[in-house]
């Protein structure tokens, strides 16, 4: 219905979908990266937001024309220990 109307979406990808997020793991491949960094509250946030328009290798989904990659490192200062945590989102 969305892409019936002509409208664009965007969505997070998880492990229910396992065979796309396997794909989008493998083949994804930064086209062009922003990084940005925020101070404050005892810690540190870094994140890099990628894109990738090449499919090659995905599986085909229903009007994906895009990847987009957050990798984020969060780390907080508590008690003189830094405690680093990192994730990737697709």
């Amino acid at each position: 219905m969305i892409l019936e109307s002509g409208n664009n979406y965007i969505g997070a990808l998880k492990g229910n979908q396992s065979g796309l997020f396997k794909d989008v793991k493998k083949f994804f491949l930064a086209e062009s990266t922003y990084q940005q960094i925020n101070k404050g509250h005892g810690r540190v946030e870094k994140r890099y937001v990628s894109i990738c328009q090449n499919l090659d290798g995905i599986r085909s989904w229903p009007g994906l024309t895009t990847l987009i990659q957050v990798k984020s490192e969060r780390q907080v200062f508590t008690h003189n220990v830094i405690e680093v945590t990192n994730e990737t989102r697709y």
